[in-house]
């Protein structure tokens, strides 16, 4: 159910924004989401139990000299490093395209409505695209099966100019693009977690979603102030399928090498 989170408000979005202008559509936005989850949070959460008090012996215990020796020999790891720029590469690309679909679509004739209810697709999608990885992960690679995604995003992106002038080619377009939309959520632990174990997953999962979370953050408004102001959405559109390119191709970059040996 959380895959449907970031967009199943998009469609709602756009119909109170039609009836009510961005201001009306605002508020009543955050009615709803006051009134739902300030009394879940109230009723639901709970202060967390003390942690228990063991005898310090004044030294790291074994648990915490293994995970320190698995995190650094991840950090050590070129095949980290590749992730790293695969997952940066794709999470600016999927952040691009959830900001600026909608504006892109307008662009194209169709109404605000329709261009929020075709943005809403992508959280189905998303969905989609993990239930197809967790299915075909039991016959192919994760890195193959999330590269041939990358790609299919890729694709799709490239073909929007093409396609998204009528209803139908702008759905195909985005039903490309969506199935690569929350894919990385499933595809990260697996890949962290069969190259480095389990013992410091915590550490280096963090260490891989703060820069992640950075270009997330960040290139929504870097692609409106540089690209979309010097040449419009056919330079956004062309940055984003590159970026989807290059997170293809770093999948697949040292997928095989052995991993890193952690030496305490």
């Amino acid at each position: 159910m959380a895959g449907f989170a970031s967009t199943v408000f998009m469609p709602l979005t756009g119909l109170l924004t039609a009836h009510l202008g961005w201001r009306g559509a605002l508020l009543v936005l955050a009615a709803i989401h006051g009134l739902v989850t300030v009394p879940l949070h109230a009723l639901t959460v709970r202060q967390p139990r003390p942690p228990a008090t063991t005898a310090s012996s004044g030294s790291a215990r074994p648990e915490h000299v293994q995970r320190r020796a698995v995190a650094r020999a991840a950090m050590g790891d070129a095949r980290f490093w590749i992730l790293a720029v695969t997952f940066i590469a794709h999470g600016a690309a999927t952040s691009i395209m959830t900001v600026h679909l909608i504006g892109y679509l307008i662009s194209r004739g169709h109404p605000a409505t329709f261009a929020a209810t075709a943005a809403g697709l992508l959280g189905v999608l998303s969905v989609a695209g993990r239930l197809v990885l967790t299915a075909a992960r039991r016959r192919l690679p994760v890195v193959t099966i999330v590269a041939a995604v990358f790609a299919t995003q890729a694709t799709a992106v490239l073909a929007m100019p093409l396609l998204a002038g009528t209803r139908t080619g702008a759905i195909i377009s985005v039903v490309g693009f969506g199935l690569g939309f929350g894919i990385t959520s499933l595809a990260t632990p697996a890949l962290l977690a069969d190259r480095y174990g389990t013992t410091a997953y915590a550490t280096i999962a963090g260490r891989l979603a703060t820069p992640v979370t950075v270009a997330k953050a960040a290139a929504p408004l870097g692609a409106a102030t540089l690209l979309h102001t010097a040449a419009g959405y056919t330079l956004l559109l062309t940055t984003v399928a590159a970026c989807c390119a290059l997170a293809s191709t770093g999948m697949l970059l040292r997928a095989t090498a052995t991993p890193p040996a952690a030496n305490g």
